[in-house]
């Protein structure tokens, strides 16, 4: 099946499913909010190509494909709701700043639900910071109780953020990067998602460079 690319985003997709794609996208651009910065976008286009990549190595279908795009273009959607004061504070979070970074997965939920989505991609965005452990948030869900979609959107956006630059401290080589996800591989993440993102960077799969690294995962 030919390749087709839609922002940025290389997708194993016919015209009519790629419009549908955009479709959703815009429906949530609609609600009037917007991307607050490239930075932002950048980050949010790469952690979607590193979740298509895990999906393929995964031998995933051109549908579950889609929903991986979807699900990393939008999986911090909720942070449109998060002060900029808090995202770009050049220094440690304190406990009230870290409290209401936690809630940008249900801001997440929120704002596509308004948007009319209501579907696999919305669950990704609302689990995508939960860990096989229960260490994570908003619900502390553990293993196969987190569906697998969020568990790869947790993957990319966990090496994404290692690699980029944050407010407060310079991105890690990938060598480090690498070496963090093999670690927490089946203790806080999926580690068949893990494995696959490592055997895609193996092969040396493009990264897909689109601006600066700044990361915003939090």
């Amino acid at each position: 099946m030919p390749e087709r690319i839609w922002e940025g985003v290389p997708l194993p997709v016919q015209p009519p499913v790629q419009q549908q794609i955009k479709g959703w996208f815009d429906a949530v651009l609609a609600l009037g909010l917007k991307v607050k910065d490239r930075e932002t976008r950048c980050h949010n286009l790469r952690v979607a190509r590193l979740c298509v990549h895990i999906g393929r190595q995964l031998s995933m279908s051109a549908y579950e494909l889609r929903v991986l795009a979807r699900a990393g273009l939008m999986h911090d959607i909720g942070k449109l709701g998060i002060p900029d004061a808090v995202l770009g504070k050049h220094s440690a979070l304190d406990e009230s700043e870290w409290n209401l970074i936690r809630t940008h997965p249900e801001m997440g939920l929120t704002l596509l639900d308004r948007a009319g989505q209501s579907s696999r991609e919305t669950l990704a965005v609302l689990y995508h910071h939960e860990r096989l452990d229960g260490s994570g948030y908003p619900y502390g869900l553990q293993a196969e109780a987190i569906p697998l979609e969020a568990r790869i959107v947790a993957v990319a956006d966990t090496y994404d953020a290692l690699t980029s630059d944050r407010p407060y401290r310079k991105a890690c080589s990938q060598a480090e990067a690498r070496r963090v996800l093999t670690e927490e591989a089946g203790l806080r993440l999926d580690a068949r998602a893990v494995s696959a993102l490592l055997k895609s960077l193996d092969n040396n799969t493009p990264t897909f460079e689109v601006g600066p690294r700044t990361a915003l995962a939090f």
